[in-house]
């Protein structure tokens, strides 16, 4: 055992803050490891259940008012970064009111010598950490100040065991096969017209082995729920790569939210649990689709925990919505870095920073890391 996990271990990618939740009666206790500190700092998280879904309903309504004041070659106004960053501020000081002092010297001390890498790891306390802020309000608002600008973010789903735990974040693979479960031509424009071509391109470049799922017969349910499980699997293809481009709309309960695939063909979390489908070679998944992180903040559940619990290496999912315009774009960058060998963790922040220096779009906000900052291509 000893020497099967010491080749992963020798990869991973430095973290410079643990910071661990978890519940302590009606409120939260944290506990911060860090490099530098010796041994772990508590400090206590006086919110009920209650406190922690109202501060991601206000953050999520932010950052909505910022997705439909942004336009596809225009950027955003200023004061929708103004409001968020209101927010996001009340957000960071509600949190970490008895812990801001202990994270300001642990940020300053790491600070002075690189980027610094944060790991949240938690089991019932999920909060959109991209976007707190730490900085000046008003007309001084910086844009670099809110988490997902500054620092490289991953969230861990605390669990006892889990499928793909142990893969290593080197994904080696030459020409890496990247499956593809996309929506109907006629559902999202810019998936048809912008994302499955940006893919085709680089299959036809040698860049990755493109492996589309053809379209899902809706009269054949029960036969094509039985193929899409061999398809996810990875039993006819060795899938590096699930990359998800389709409509995924929220239902309560949870158990009902479905994604929408081609042809018109649902399929809802309720099946993913009635089948035991499976994922095997422990691929990267990427939900490049509206509301697919953890949506529900005091509970597991939602697109990116199931992906996570069925062995995924690690997940990319959105924690709000995103127009198909801007997904398109984003993740054709994304692809950019991530096959130029950059770790998955320092891609997705370069990308972010990339749409808002070029185009002041903040979007890139409502994409979450639910994997280890590690995990790279290595051809």
């Amino acid at each position: 055992m000893v020497d099967s996990i010491a080749p992963i271990l020798a990869y991973t990618y430095p973290i410079d803050i643990n910071i661990t939740i978890y519940s302590c009666g009606n409120e939260f206790e944290a506990t911060i490891l860090a490099n530098g500190i010796r041994g772990p700092q508590s400090f206590s998280i006086e919110l009920t259940q209650y406190t922690v879904e109202q501060l991601n309903a206000a953050l999520r309504q932010a950052i909505d008012e910022a997705r439909k004041n942004c336009e596809e070659n225009g950027g955003v106004e200023i004061k929708f970064v103004q409001q968020l960053a209101d927010v996001g501020q009340y957000a960071f000081n509600k949190i970490f009111r008895d812990g801001k002092a202990l994270l300001y010297q642990i940020l300053e001390l790491i600070q002075r010598r690189s980027r610094p890498t944060i790991e949240i790891a938690s089991k019932n306390f999920f909060i959109p950490w991209e976007l707190l802020y730490d900085g000046l309000l008003g007309t001084r608002t910086d844009i670099s100040c809110f988490w997902g600008m500054r620092y490289l973010i991953s969230r861990t789903i605390i669990q006892r065991q889990r499928a793909g735990a142990l893969a290593s974040p080197l994904i080696q693979a030459p020409r890496p096969k990247v499956g593809l479960i996309a929506c109907n031509e006629d559902t999202l424009e810019n998936v048809t017209r912008k994302e499955i071509p940006m893919l085709q391109g680089l299959d036809q470049e040698n860049q990755i082995f493109l492996v589309p799922l053809r379209p899902l017969d809706i009269n054949q349910r029960d036969q094509e729920l039985e193929y899409f499980g061999h398809f996810l699997a990875g039993e006819k293809e060795e899938l590096q790569i699930t990359h998800l481009a389709c409509h995924s709309l929220r239902r309560n309960p949870d158990n009902r939210s479905r994604l929408e695939i081609a042809n018109d063909f649902p399929i809802t979390l309720e099946d993913f649990g009635a089948r035991n489908f499976v994922i095997k070679h422990s691929p990267l998944v990427i939900l490049n689709a509206c509301l697919t992180g953890i949506i529900d903040t005091l509970s597991i559940s939602g697109w990116a925990a199931e992906f996570w619990n069925l062995g995924a290496r690690g997940v990319l999912a959105t924690e709000f919505r995103v127009p198909d315009w801007f997904a398109a774009d984003f993740i054709e960058e994304l692809y950019k870095q991530l096959l130029a060998g950059t770790p998955i963790g320092e891609a997705l922040w370069a990308t972010r920073n990339r749409f808002w220096e070029q185009k002041r779009n903040p979007l890139g906000l409502a994409y979450a890391l639910y994997s280890p900052l590690a995990i790279r291509l290595v051809r």
